[in-house]
């Protein structure tokens, strides 16, 4: 056994000397000129080793090469398309005697790599792609049973470090330009069933859009043993066929050998993962499964609180005004995933908007088609947070001297409905989508429901629900984009809603703008439909009809029997009729007028929106009204009829307001002109004049005809009285 033993160990010397032996006498830098002929000949390029190449042989079997560069395509920049401070790769001798390999660490230093496309869309790395490859072998058939011994028994590495990279992305066609500057990625020891520690840190540059950002990742990833086996396998046949890659024929194969592996089982797993960029970090638990067929990644994920307004700030996007400071300054996501190629699956999402939640989920079962489904929940929400901040409607108006207004209105600039309509032709999508309460325009909107289906090019939201100003509206929509022009419809159904705060702010553009307030439950019935690509045309082919009905309404700040009064003053002491300026009274912004009724109806047909019957109903004031509003061109005329009752009928002045007032309200939205029919106040006063005159008239002619009638009265009385004087001395002479 000893002489064994000694025989054994002067075996090992004899190697080890020979080895020694080799190392010393042996150089392979002798052969920088072959291995460069050879990559030029199977490239194309030119190709330099600047340094040296180093041998180790034990312990480790390992070579170090040193300044390595392949040069760039023809008729691209002069830069190497790849070059290498150090590549070190070492595999420890002894452990090879028993089939494990154990592999140092794998030091990669000073990687610069430059991707190229010119501006005809050729680049720099598609001509190493079309170099001869030698043809793969044929798998040997080989009998499915027991499988043989792997060729490796254990497979270890002790870590991967890639320091100092960078990766230069130039596309000339499209302008766009990165750049991956300081990569560097290390790994801790590679056993597989055993966590391997990975971080990665890298700075990134972007010229569209502009992105100037530190990455760094970090995390935990773990193969099990089963998995492992099967690597093992797999590289073992790499080795036997001699092949850059498994065939399919090979793949089959050796999953028939190994019975024992369940594919749906978790093979891999990256545990305590973050990505941190621009001050945000996502942090995620993720599981691999059914690595060798189609794998699913399965987890959780979720974000740190994120300022997306200073997110926003460095990414060069600049958000618009809003009204709230601290608006978009807490956004934050956390759900589970569930996902491969195919679908997406995203379960008990959370999403933090500031003081809002938006809860649920969301699927996407099938990528290609695309089929998406989801069922969301908002808690209270503020949209005015979110809007510009308002502005003094007094200061923002520009006055009359600012303002030229031309005979006609000009149109608002014509934008395109950018609708995604091959999208919609082949998206297949249902979902729910509830609001608790949403706040805009100071108006709380509450227990929205929104119904979405698409399919076919047809999408319909219905139900439209919610509950808004102590009533409740039912609506729909509904967008087709079947056809070449898309078309769309809206139906809307509203009941007892207090108008008011929706009103009141165009009720103040139209009286001039004094405050002005509507009380009262509506009714409200629209149905629109129309089509085309732009708003114009939407505008031009819009046909419907809509109502609106009130019953008790109460209009505060119009104080219409004072603008009556005063158009009336005005009209007589412009024909020299002057009335007392006690008469045309004062405005009183406080004064209410009930309604027992208001009521109006309109059609929609070319631009034109026709309203041929307002009327607004009180015991002393009575409105009707009639006329066309142009959605083109922004602008109206409207005629409006105001009848007042007024509390005596004695003088002119008083009279005439008790005549019917036409007014015609007509231009640009943003200026209306107020213009009071004189041509009927002119017939009303001649007709009221000529009554006059005719009654003084008459009235004098009364009076004369009575002072005659008394004058033949006194005048009878007197001849009556001769005539009985007469007699009687007559009948004295008789006797």
């Amino acid at each position: 056994m000893k002489l064994v033993l000694k025989i054994i160990g002067a075996v090992f010397v004899v190697i080890v000397v020979a080895i020694a032996a080799l190392v010393i006498t042996f150089d392979p830098n002798d052969y920088k000129d072959t291995i460069t002929a050879q990559v030029e000949k199977q490239t194309g390029r030119a190709f330099e080793i600047a340094g040296d190449i180093r041998l180790s042989v034990f312990p480790w079997i390992g070579v170090m090469v040193e300044d390595v560069s392949l040069a760039n395509a023809a008729g691209f920049s002069e830069q190497p398309f790849a070059r290498m401070s150090q590549l070190d790769v070492k595999v420890m001798l002894l452990p090879l005697l028993r089939k494990e390999l154990q592999v140092d660490k794998v030091r990669l230093h000073g990687l610069f790599a430059s991707l190229e496309v010119d501006k005809q869309g050729n680049n720099n790395w598609s001509d190493l792609a079309q170099q001869e490859q030698p043809a793969p072998q044929q798998p040997q058939a080989t009998e499915v049973g027991e499988p043989s011994a792997p060729a490796l028994a254990a497979l270890a590495i002790n870590g991967v470090e890639l320091i100092d990279a960078t990766v230069v992305w130039t596309d000339l066609q499209n302008d766009v330009h990165s750049q991956l500057s300081g990569f560097s990625l290390t790994t801790g020891a590679i056993r597989f069933n055993e966590p391997v520690d990975i971080e990665l840190n890298t700075k990134v540059k972007h010229n569209e859009p502009s992105l100037d950002a530190l990455i760094s990742l970090t995390t935990r990833l773990t193969f099990n043993e089963a998995f492992t086996n099967l690597l093992l396998d797999a590289l073992q046949l790499k080795v036997a066929a001699n092949a850059p890659e498994l065939l399919p024929e090979q793949l089959d194969l050796l999953l028939q050998s190994n019975i024992n592996i369940d594919v749906d089982q978790e093979l891999a797993a990256l545990n305590d993962t973050r990505i941190s960029a621009l001050d945000t970090t996502l942090h995620a638990n993720l599981n691999i499964n059914e690595l060798l067929t189609e794998p699913v990644v399965d987890g959780n994920m979720y974000t740190d609180d994120i300022n997306a307004r200073e997110l926003m700030k460095r990414l060069g996007i600049e958000l618009p005004p809003m009204a709230g400071k601290d608006s978009l300054t807490k956004v934050a996501y956390a759900s589970t995933i569930k996902a491969n190629a195919s679908f997406v699956e995203l379960n008990a999402i959370k999403v933090t908007l500031d003081d809002s939640d938006i809860t649920g989920w969301f699927h996407v079962p099938d990528l290609a088609q695309p089929v998406v489904r989801y069922k969301l929940h908002v808690s209270p929400i503020d949209v005015d947070a979110y809007l510009p901040p308002q502005t003094d409607t007094a200061e923002a108006a520009p006055s009359d001297a600012d303002v030229a207004v031309d005979s006609a209105a000009v149109p608002e600039e014509d934008v395109e409905i950018e609708l995604p309509v091959e999208l919609l032709r082949t998206l297949d999508m249902q979902g729910e989508l509830t609001m608790e309460t949403v706040t805009a325009n100071q108006i709380p909107l509450n227990e929205i429901l929104v119904k979405t289906q698409a399919k076919g090019g047809l999408l319909r939201v219905d139900p439209l629900q919610l509950k808004a100003l102590d009533g409740s509206a039912n609506g729909s929509v509904m967008v087709n984009a079947k056809t070449d022009t898309p078309s769309y419809s809206i139906g809307l159904k509203a009941s007892n809603i207090r108008p008011g705060p929706v009103v009141d702010p165009m009720l103040v553009g139209i009286f001039g703008g004094q405050k002005v307030t509507l009380d009262g439950a509506a009714n409200m019935l629209v149905n629109i439909d129309t089509k085309g690509s732009r708003v114009s045309e939407l505008k031009q082919a819009a046909k419907g009809k809509l109502t609106f009905d009130m019953a008790k309404t109460l209009l505060e700040g119009v104080d219409f029997e004072h603008y009556v009064r005063n158009v009336v003053a005005d009209y007589l002491a412009g024909r020299g009729l002057p009335v007392p300026a006690e008469w045309r009274g004062s405005f009183d912004p406080q004064t209410k007028t009930a309604f027992t009724r208001a009521h109006a109806s309109a059609t929609i047909a070319n631009g034109d929106i026709t309203n041929p019957d307002l009327i607004l109903d009180s015991s002393r004031i009575k409105v009707k009204g009639q006329g066309v509003a142009n959605i083109i061109r922004n602008d109206m005329d409207y005629n409006a009829l105001i009848d007042i009752e007024p509390s005596r009928r004695q003088t002119t002045a008083e009279k005439l307001l008790d005549q019917p007032l036409a007014v015609r309200i007509h231009g640009p939205f943003e200026q209306l002109a107020y213009d009071v029919d004189e041509s009927r106040l002119k017939k009303a006063l001649g007709d009221l004049l000529e009554a006059e005159a005719k009654a003084k008239v008459q009235k004098e002619i009364d009076e004369e005809k009575a002072k005659l009638e008394q004058k033949v009265e006194e005048k009878e009385k007197e001849l009556k009285q001769e005539l009985e004087d007469k007699l009687k001395d007559r009948l004295k002479g008789l006797f």
